[in-house]
């Protein structure tokens, strides 16, 4: 009896262990917002041999239900690590689900915002192939808000003929991000795209961790009176996340330089509609408390880097009617110079404002 029992055991574990021969490599903040990008996940065939198969792909969403189900047409499994052959997107069969995501999946093959699970299956390529274990990956996918460059501004005139680069991180963020950054002169009454698409770039930079770049110092200065275009890409593995919009400044230098303007205290509504606020040394807003006084509640925290710590921030008193608020930021709270960050503040009546800004050490 105990016989039987130990060979029907090592029966039922040679089972498990060839099913567990086969896993998958998937990506979903990546891979899995498009049906292209479903078949870019890889297959590892721990197995000595090769088999033909083909792979099953079922994608749902939490409040939607099934939004496809993608089934290829067989091939080849060789022992290692594989990806799918290239022409195999011609020959792949997709079902369609009942449902709103499902429609808009198939008018535009983009996966949009929602709470998905991406289930990858193997299945022999004989008619009645017995399909392997099921692995599925779980993901809360976003949009990617669109990349946004800083400074110099579009259509600005600067006299540094040096300048360092800015813009906004890549959101939401994704682990592995990194950016290019291209500069290139604009001839006269050129199209900056034209320009950027064609002429020899003074800066064309990759694998930049940061969401900014100083001047280069093996690269020629500007020159006075002519134009220059700029832009942005954001990739992860060789595969593009976004592109930033193309800007355009010209260096031009006044004989005498100018007083710089004195800034105002600007409402804080108007500066949370802004896509980036420059704090040089502090963060200055106006703001109407119809309620009692008390103290501003905030918080404030790296975008940059989201695991950098902000220590106590100073505290904040809120009168009640118009109020002038000014906060000092100084490294010892933590910031970094060139290191975006978001500011959210509760009113009183618990609506919330959010102001993004880039850190400047007030020099």
């Amino acid at each position: 009896m105990i016989k039987r029992l130990l060979i029907l055991f090592s029966i039922v574990l040679s089972v498990v262990v060839v099913k567990a021969q086969q896993s998958f490599i998937f990506l979903p903040e990546l891979q899995g917002r498009t049906t292209d990008g479903l078949l870019h996940v890889r297959i590892v065939n721990s197995a000595t041999e090769s088999r033909q198969t083909r792979l099953r792909v079922t994608v749902t969403e939490q409040a939607g239900g099934r939004v496809l189900t993608l089934l290829t047409a067989p091939f080849q499994l060789m022992p290692g690590t594989n990806g799918l052959p290239p022409a195999i997107g011609r020959q792949t069969a997709i079902s369609f689900g009942n449902n709103k995501t499902a429609a808009i999946c198939r008018q535009s093959g983009v996966f949009p915002e929602g709470e998905y699970e991406y289930c990858f299956q193997l299945e022999d390529a004989g008619k009645d192939g017995d399909p392997g274990d099921e692995q599925c990956f779980d993901y809360y996918l976003q949009p990617f808000a669109p990349l946004m460059l800083i400074t110099p501004s579009d259509e600005e005139k600067i006299c540094d003929k040096r300048p360092s680069l800015f813009w906004q991180p890549q959101l939401p963020a994704i682990p592995g991000v990194a950016y290019r950054a291209t500069l290139v002169e604009v001839k006269p009454h050129q199209p900056k795209t034209e320009a950027l698409n064609y002429n020899t770039p003074l800066i064309n930079q990759m694998g930049i961790r940061t969401s900014m770049l100083f001047y280069p110092p093996h690269v020629p200065e500007l020159q006075e009176g002519k134009t220059y275009a700029w832009q942005v890409t954001a990739y992860q593995q060789q595969m593009l996340l976004s592109n930033s919009e193309i800007w355009e400044f010209t260096v031009a230098c006044d004989d005498e330089p100018n007083e710089p303007p004195v800034t105002g205290f600007r409402d804080l509504a108007d500066l949370s509609k802004g896509n980036f606020y420059i704090a040089n040394g502090r963060i200055s807003f106006a703001l109407r408390n119809q309620y009692e006084a008390g103290e501003l509640d905030y918080t404030i925290k790296c975008l940059t880097q989201p695991d950098q710590q902000i220590r106590k921030l100073p505290r904040v008193k809120l009168l009640r009617g118009n109020n002038q608020i000014v906060i000092d930021l100084d490294e010892k709270y933590g910031f970094v110079d060139g290191s975006f960050y978001i500011m959210t503040v509760v009113l009183p009546n618990k609506e919330q404002k959010q102001l993004r800004f880039i850190y400047k050490k007030d020099l």
